[in-house]
This record gives structure tokens, C-alpha cells and sequence, in this order.
């Protein structure tokens, strides 16, 4: 019966709406078809569509256009229809409320919550995911239900408490064991661990810090469990004064556990003439983790009471850059005035997205539009270009934040897919960008691309002419995409030989991004657009974008072959062909001593 109401709620009554099956998809199928035969050269030049296909998401800094999307207002018309034969705001209620809509984990997925103030909870209206009676209650993992204000008062208490030692670091209260103040920080995870937090902490290197913020500290982050990495994170860098994160919310993730011994090597060697192992490794390292992981961090020599700064099962990997895992690196590099800022940025577009009706919803008209590109137009990949150095890994991010989420094969009640669900995202800054990959996007297969720029750079860049350069690009590219070059046009500049390399077809969709200013609230204001754009998509397409079972497939066969490489008799006997591979690199080992 439980089950049952679980799945009424998620779906209401009568089962779930299969996304291929609605009438307005086929709707949306036959209306391609018209679309498809007009150009975005044409369609440009329509003065209205710059009222209708632009919207901000009132305070965030957040400006939207679109009319460089291959749609009309009757396609947006019908994306909308569609959005909402999915139920598409109901679910969004739903993920405000906590319902568990991570079904496979049985999990509510509060990452919102993460940024949210005290306080915050009242004004949701939260409901009992299963009896929808009020004060809504979701499971923690540990204690079974608690209150939704309850998350968001433990959210908070976390955050003062790491913004504290934060403070008491950069200001020399917390020192190394030798006495020393600490210099520099390198921080230990993989997947969500790593590429957001390395992505924020990047992004907000311009923000310029009052001085009651205390001493910067040089911020490093390890993720691959390749010894280069490692050496590469810690070249320069002092162990007697560097203090080391750990990411790992089961304190079970092997390459991050690898990682974190190598650390503890490093710093300890580095301290043998100051202190004992124990002395050392309380004073220079850290955990993020759950709570429930209190033990093992205890016993790997971690204080929990006093350095763990847990993040909850609520939290996904991909969804935890404002938890501990990611403001914790970033108070420490920039200080706890731009890591309060990033927060508040997020929240701005939390507050957002919840509140806008869809027609209106930044992140809500982006998934869509990629909907549109990927299941109507087929358009599957995506470029994710930002015109900013500092946002050199926010690509990355995108990648994995999207790619996880809808790498998925059924829908969220186990129905296989009979649709293309995500899309493929690269990305690089611009202009590097059109120097790599963009010769394919402008003459080789359609790949829509979201440009984002920034109307102000950050407080460190000195030099408004180079601004005024990249923008200059920032501006041209996703008109030299829409409208090409056509034959004739290139022919009367040039020879008939030429003419036909040199045309370029255009008709290729864009969107773009510009934001206030480069610093930490726009840069948490821009990480929220696109994890709620990633979670429409996932209620649109009907899948859970909270889960990630195909990871764990990997880690099970690695295990195997550790095995196998040590020759232990009860390891799973391999196929042929990874005995074949296996063979040689065991021979080469051989041969090397």
C-alpha cells in the first residue's frame, strides 16, 4: 500500500504519463516538420521575437535569450503543453518538498536546501510525501523521517560551523602541527567531489575579499587515481603547511580513499621531524562525509566532532557544490564573504525556479529548448561555451552534471525508453572554442550551443579593452552560426574553385547567457540554472536524474580485476580478450622490475 501511495503521488492517479505516448508530443513531431523548413536567417530578423524569446530571472543577473532557437511561439506553445502533460510543475513542488523522488534510492533530493536560510522552510508549504499532511518529512538515512525545516536547520548549522573554521584558518587560529599558519590546501575526491567544486573555486579566483576575511590560501584539488595527478596537485607545495579535504560521503570511494593515503604519506613524511602520525593527521586534514560515516573517520584518524562537515543522502554528488564538498574549498581560497555570496546566488535561483510559472522559468525554458533539439529536431549533442577563462571548467561540469543524470535506459518506473534521453555536452572557453571545435559546428554536423558571457568582468581584471575583445566574439558567434555565409555571397568575393569550401549553410541553433558580473553570487546563480534545467528535463522525460546505477557497474568489474592482477585464486576468471590485455601489461610490469 505504501509503495502504491508513493506512486500515486509521483504520478497521480491512473500511472505514469509516458512522455512518447502524449498527444502533444505527436504533436510536436508533426509541427518539427514545418520548423524544419525555415532558416534561423531569416527567422532572426523578426523584431517580436526579441519580446518574446528573451526573459531575466528577476534577481539573480541572469538574462535569456533564445531567439537564436530554431522555434516559434507556436513551438514554445506546444513545449509548454508538453511540460505540463508531463506534470512538470507538480514534480517541481514536489522536489521543493522533499518527496522522494530519487525513487531507486528512496531519497528526496534537497540539494536547495543546502543554500537556503533559516527559516526558509515556511515558506514551501511543505507536505508528507506520502499522506501530503503538512509539515513535510523525508528520510535522512539515519533516523528515518524528519521535518524538511529540520534539513535546512542542519544545512545551516553545517555552514556556520565550516565557516567558522574557515575564518579561524585564514585568520592563523587553526595552525599546522608545527605551529605554522597554513599556506595551502589540496582537496581529495573524484565525480561530483571534484569537477563542481573545482569549477566554483576557479570561477570566483577574481572576487576580491575584505581583509577581514584573513589570508588567501592556494587551493589544489586531486581526483584521478593516476600518480600524476597526484604529483601534479602537490608540486611546490609545502606539506608542513598544507591541510587536506577529503571528500567521500560513505568514506568507501576507492579511488578517493587511494588518493587520501597518498596525502596522509606526503604530510606525514613531511611532519615526522614535528609531530607523531596522529598529531599530524588531526591537525592537517579534514573530512566531508556523512554522518553516518562518523566511525570509519574516526578511525582513519580524522576528529568528527571537530573536522567533519557532513553533507546528507539527500545531496547528490553531482548536486553537492554548495555542500561542505564544495564551500569549503571555496571559503578557503576566497573567504567566507564570497562563499556566502556563491550561496546566496544559488538560492536566488532557487527561489526562481520554484516561484516563475514555466513560461517564465529560466531553467525550465532551457531544458526545454533541449528537449526540442534532441527528440524533435535530433540534435543530440551540445556545446556549452563559456566566454570567460575563469569558467574553464564549468564545461566539465555541465558534462558530468547532465550526462549522469539522463544517462539512463528506462523511465522512473522501469519502462524501457523509446527515445533519445540527454544530450552529449563538450564545451571549452571561448575563444579557445572557436579555434577547436567550432569549424565542425559551423560547417560539419548542427550541435546547439549555450553561450554565456558576463556584462562586467571580475573585480581582478584590470584590462576593459580585452573584456571588450571577448565580448566582441562573445556577440558575433551565435549570429555567424544562425545566419552562415551563403554561395553567392562568397562567390562575388572571391573564385568558383573556393566558393563552395568557403560557404557555410548556417541555420544552426544557440542560445545565449549574459550575466551581471563575474563573481561568486553570479557564478552560484549560474551552477542552480543548470541543475534545475537538468532536473526539467528528467521530469519531462520521466526519468530519475538522481541516480547513477551505470557507475557503479564499473567499480564492481574493477574490483574483479584487482584481483585478477594479483593473482588471487578466488578472483572472477576474465574474458579473452581482457586475459589477453591483462597478459601484456602484467608481462610489462615484469620486465620493468
Amino acid at each position: 500500500e505504501a509503495a502504491e501511495a508513493v506512486g500515486d503521488l509521483l504520478f497521480g492517479q491512473g500511472g505514469p504519463t509516458v512522455f512518447s505516448e502524449t498527444n502533444e508530443y505527436r504533436a510536436l513531431q508533426q509541427h518539427a516538420r514545418k520548423i524544419e523548413g525555415e532558416h534561423l536567417r531569416d527567422m532572426i530578423e523578426s523584431a517580436e521575437r526579441v519580446e518574446a524569446m528573451t526573459l531575466e530571472a528577476p534577481g539573480t543577473g541572469v538574462f535569456l535569450d533564445w531567439t537564436r532557437q530554431k522555434v516559434s511561439a507556436e513551438t514554445m506553445a506546444k513545449l509548454f503543453e508538453l511540460a505540463e502533460a508531463m506534470e512538470v510543475p507538480r514534480k517541481i513542488a514536489q522536489m521543493r518538498r522533499g518527496a522522494r523522488i530519487n525513487t531507486s534510492e528512496r531519497r528526496a533530493v534537497l540539494h536547495t536546501a543546502l543554500r537556503a536560510h533559516r527559516g526558509d522552510a515556511a515558506k514551501v508549504g511543505v507536505c508528507d510525501p506520502v499522506t501530503e499532511d503538512c509539515d513535510a518529512l523525508f528520510w535522512d538515512g539515519t533516523r528515518g523521517t524528519v521535518p524538511i525545516d529540520e534539513a535546512i536547520e542542519q544545512s545551516c548549522d553545517v555552514r556556520d560551523r565550516l565557516l567558522a573554521f574557515v575564518d579561524d584558518v585564514r585568520a592563523g587560529a587553526v595552525r599546522a602541527a608545527s605551529g605554522a599558519a597554513f599556506q595551502s590546501v589540496v582537496v581529495v575526491g573524484i565525480g561530483g567531489s571534484y569537477l563542481g567544486p573545482e569549477f566554483v573555486t576557479q570561477a570566483c579566483g577574481g572576487a576580491a575579499a575584505p581583509g577581514d576575511d584573513g589570508a588567501p590560501l592556494e587551493v589544489r584539488f586531486v581526483a584521478n587515481v593516476d600518480p600524476v595527478a597526484f604529483d601534479r596537485a602537490t608540486a611546490g607545495l609545502d606539506p608542513t603547511t598544507t591541510l587536506c579535504i577529503v571528500v567521500s560521503k560513505s568514506w568507501t570511494t576507492a579511488e578517493t580513499l587511494r588518493n587520501a593515503a597518498k596525502a596522509r604519506r606526503w604530510i606525514v613524511d613531511g611532519c615526522a621531524a614535528v609531530a607523531d602520525e596522529a598529531t599530524v593527521v588531526r591537525a592537517h586534514f579534514v573530512a566531508c562525509a556523512s554522518r553516518t560515516a562518523s566511525a570509519e573517520v574516526d578511525a582513519w584518524g580524522v576528529d568528527s566532532e571537530t573536522r567533519l562537515f557532513e553533507f546528507w543522502n539527500w545531496v547528490g554528488g553531482r548536486y553537492s557544490s554548495t555542500s561542505s564538498a564544495g564551500v569549503l574549498p571555496l571559503a578557503l581560497a576566497r573567504g567566507s564573504t564570497a562563499a556566502r555570496a556563491f550561496l546566496d546566488g544559488a538560492r536566488a535561483m532557487d527561489a526562481h525556479f520554484f516561484e516563475a510559472p514555466l513560461e517564465a522559468n529560466a531553467p525550465a525554458v532551457m531544458a526545454l529548448l533541449g528537449i526540442w533539439n534532441v527528440n524533435f529536431l535530433g540534435l543530440g549533442a551540445r556545446a556549452v561555451v563559456p566566454y570567460s577563462e575563469a569558467l574553464a571548467r564549468f564545461a566539465a561540469h555541465v558534462q558530468q552534471l547532465e550526462m549522469e543524470s539522463h544517462g539512463k535506459s528506462v523511465t522512473i518506473d522501469g519502462r524501457p525508453l523509446d527515445f533519445t534521453a540527454g544530450e552529449v555536452v563538450i564545451g571549452e572557453p571561448g575563444t579557445n572554442a572557436q579555434h577547436s571545435f567550432f569549424q565542425l559546428l559551423h560547417q560539419g554536423q548542427a550541435v546547439p550551443a549555450d553561450f554565456i558571457g558576463f556584462l562586467r568582468p571580475d573585480d581582478a581584471t584590470t584590462d576593459k579593452e580585452g573584456h571588450d575583445e571577448l565580448m566582441a566574439n562573445f556577440f558575433a558567434q551565435p549570429d555567424a552560426l544562425a545566419v552562415g555565409r551563403a554561395f553567392d555571397d562568397v562567390l562575388y568575393e572571391g573564385d568558383l574553385d573556393t566558393s563552395p569550401h568557403r560557404t557555410l549553410s548556417g541555420d544552426r541553433p544557440s542560445l545565449t547567457l549574459l550575466l551581471d558580473k563575474l563573481d561568486p553570487f553570479h557564478v552560484g546563480a549560474l551552477l542552480a540554472l543548470y541543475e534545475h534545467r537538468c532536473a526539467v528535463q528528467g521530469f519531462v522525460w520521466d526519468i530519475n536524474s538522481f541516480d547513477q546505477w551505470g557507475v557503479q557497474l564499473g567499480k564492481d568489474l574493477a574490483d574483479d580485476v584487482r584481483g585478477q592482477m594479483r593473482g588471487e585464486p578466488d578472483a572472477p576468471r576474465p574474458n579473452p580478450s581482457t586475459a589477453a590485455l591483462l597478459a601484456r601489461y602484467t608481462a610489462a610490469r615484469t620486465d620493468a622490475g
